[in-house]
Parts: C-alpha cells; structure tokens; sequence
C-alpha cells in the first residue's frame, strides 16, 4: 500500500531518508496445526515502517539505529533477544564491518543463515527471537534491507546530478505484530510467575492502572477526587465502591493484575498519603498522591496515555455470573 502511493511522489535527494508508516492488516494461510494464539495467526496487525534512503551505505547507518531501537523495546519488557542474520555472501564480504559492528551491539554470538544471491529483494534479513517459556525461538522483531522494490514498483527519486535513481528501501517492524508483541508480554508474565513474583503487564498496558478502595462509604468522595485527579494527567484509575470486604476487594485488583492499589481510610485522609500496593514490587508504601503520579510518569514514559472507557465505579459495571 505504501509503494502503491510512494511511487507516484516527486522525491528529491534532498528529502532522504524519510520514513512511511502504517499498521496494516495482513493475512496469511495458514495451515490446520500451525495457527498459534498470538504468535502465528491468519490475520494480524503490522506496524509496518518503511525508510527510504539513498544507497545502501546511508541504510547501513539508519539501520544501526532501528537495530538499537528494536532492542530497546523488547528489553523494555526485561527480555533479551537471540537473532538470526538472513543475509547474502556477498553482502557480508563487501560489509563485513558493518554486520561485525551490528553483532558487536548485540554483545553475543549471532546465527548467520546464508541465502543464493538475487533470490530475495533483501541483502540482509534479521530475525530477532526470543526464547519463550517452553524453550522456542519465537521471532518478534525484524528489519530488512530492501534492494530490489523499489525498482520492481517505480519508485525513484532525483540525486545531485538531476539522475533517477532508486532508493534502497529498509523494511522494519520495531516490535513485530500487534499480536507477536502480546505474545511476548504473556511470556513475560508467565516468566514472572516462575520466577516467584507476580505476573503483570506493563503500567503503560495495563487496563486499570490504579485501584482506589475506600474503607467506608465516607472515604468514597476522597478517592473519586484523587482518581480524577490521576485521570486528569492521563492515567487511568478507578474506585471499587462494592458492598465487599476490603480483603476481597484488594484480592480482585490482585487477580486483576493492577499494578497500584491503593486503600483510603481516615488515617490515610488525615495524613494525606495512600498505603499503595505496588505489585512490581511485592510491597506496600506510603504515597502521597503526587508521588504516585511521578510514578506513573516515570513508568508510562514514552508511551501513548488512554482514557478509561469504563465507569469510574465498580460498582456501575455489570457484573457476571
């Protein structure tokens, strides 16, 4: 889709590199036996991003940085990867320094996979996996250097002479599919577990992101102010009303997987911070509600910020059986 609209631009030396993006829904045919929940599916989710530049030496030097990017991202999850370099024999005796300096990054050994000259339109493909928690190498992130499409789809633009040249095209999905990247989040929740703490999602990712519960009804008015207060920066937050014990109300948070959970009694109103249940962390903390708030920041950093959908009270939801 892309390439379709791309080639018909006027594109100057002048505008390179520049990158196009979209999440376009893709489709594969999957055979009985091979689907797999999230990971492989028949239609999926691509935050596919595509970067234009000049030669191949100016795709060396942008994919260094989608190459640290893609990093960053999984290690963000506290996972590592393990990658497969697809690449030709040619590539790697003209740019040996560049796939040395890319394994250098890394800081551990790399699997190279050689693949016939001209059979592919990329000269250098890498799979970045992780090793999921029954021992599988599951590819999620991948960026490729393209050679060939932009000649195959008449996409060109004007160099320094006024010549038509073709663009070498990098092709990169920074976190893979939205369904891949979930799969990698639930393996990191089920290594969490294994590891005896408690599974979780990500802060920026998480549904509710704190749980407000009142002692009594008289501490209701405190929690919707301190949950509106959070909303208003972006978070989002709720307040569990319920006619339930506060064991049980704080057991259902826990089951829910929010990260916060705070309790409001007159002790906390009186001294103006939350006794908050930080389930990073297994323990409980005084807080004021701004240092929450800094929290939240500091964990959501980075990331898009979403209003809750539900109603702020608990008990407004339907309940089920």
């Amino acid at each position: 889709q892309q390439f379709a609209m791309i080639k018909d631009w006027v594109i100057s030396y002048r505008n390179l590199p520049f990158g196009a993006y979209e999440l376009a829904d893709s489709y594969r045919l999957e055979q009985p036996g091979e689907l797999l929940l999230c990971f492989r599916t028949r239609k999926f989710y691509m935050p596919d991003f595509h970067v234009f530049t000049r030669d191949v030496e100016e795709a060396k030097k942008v994919s260094l940085k989608i190459h640290e990017k893609i990093y960053e991202e999984i290690r963000k999850l506290g996972r590592d990867y393990v990658s497969i370099y697809n690449i030709t024999r040619s590539f790697l005796e003209e740019n040996k320094n560049y796939v040395l300096e890319l394994v250098k990054r890394e800081g551990k050994p790399v699997l190279l996979h050689f693949v016939p000259e001209g059979k592919y339109y990329w000269v250098i493909n890498i799979e970045y996996n992780i090793i999921d928690q029954l021992d599988r190498p599951r590819e999620i992130g991948t960026f490729q250097i393209d050679i060939g499409n932009a000649k195959r789809f008449g996409i060109t633009y004007t160099d320094e002479k006024g010549e038509k040249k073709y663009p070498v095209i990098i092709h990169t999905a920074i976190i893979g599919s939205v369904e891949r990247y979930i799969y990698a989040v639930l393996d990191t929740a089920v290594a969490m577990e294994r590891e005896g703490r408690s599974p979780m999602l990500p802060v920026w990712l998480s549904p509710i992101q704190v749980r407000l519960i009142p002692v009594g009804e008289e501490h209701v008015e405190k929690c919707l102010e301190i949950a509106a207060a959070l909303s208003k920066r972006g978070f989002r937050a709720d307040v569990d009303d319920r006619k339930e014990s506060i064991s049980k109300r704080i057991r259902d948070a826990e089951t829910h997987w929010i990260p916060y959970i705070a309790v409001i009694g007159d002790k906390e109103v009186k001294e103006g911070k939350l006794s908050v249940r930080i389930r990073e962390e297994s323990r409980v903390e005084k807080l004021s509600a701004e240092n929450l708030i800094e929290i939240l920041k500091e964990k959501t950093k980075g990331y898009p910020r979403r209003e809750l959908t539900l109603p702020i009270l608990v008990s407004k939801r339907p309940g089920y059986r």
